[in-house]
């Protein structure tokens, strides 16, 4: 079986840095994407009960849904990717950092504990800097971790939650 990657996010379809975790991954393995339509930041891991959901198809594997982090992935495990499920499910890269308690409110977080609830070794990556955003970093050190997990083949259900620091101004210190 061949590598698949499922990457989403909480920052919308269109985010920055779900773009740059896309393309620093992209050589690793066959990478679908499926991703809130919106921003959900914030919305932890909540699922979408009671309301029918929409997914639109933007190109070749790369899907935005009306929905949460947990909605994208659950629809791609259970709907979209059925006949070939992910090796491996990534959720990033964050505006901002998840630590502490925020991982339980975090959107991100969310996506991809509910990869790991589901079976499937997962990645929640965050950029822990301030505007203006610069992914290329955070996106070269995902992409050196992800290669690193594909060759360990980490079990299922492992859930990282990775915190990339960005310039040290951005962490307080100069």
């Amino acid at each position: 079986m061949s590598v698949r990657i499922l990457v989403s996010n909480d920052d919308g379809a269109q985010a920055p840095g779900l773009q740059a975790l896309v393309e620093a991954v992209s050589d690793l393995g066959e990478v679908w994407v499926v991703a809130p339509e919106s921003e959900q930041s914030a919305s932890s891991h909540s699922l979408s009960l009671h309301r029918p959901l929409r997914i639109r198809k933007l190109k070749a594997n790369f899907f935005a849904v009306d929905g949460t982090p947990a909605d994208c992935v659950h629809l791609a495990v259970n709907h979209l990717m059925k006949d070939q499920k992910p090796s491996l499910v990534l959720s990033g890269i964050n505006h901002g950092p998840n630590l502490a308690d925020d991982i339980f409110y975090s959107g991100t977080v969310a996506a991809a504990r509910e990869g790991a609830l589901l079976g499937f070794p997962a990645m929640a990556f965050s950029l822990a800097a301030r505007s203006p955003w610069d992914f290329a970093a955070a996106a070269k050190f995902a992409r050196s971790l992800v290669q690193a997990a594909l060759q360990m083949k980490l079990p299922g259900r492992a859930l990282l939650n990775v915190n990339v620091p960005g310039q040290p101004k951005d962490l307080g210190y100069e």
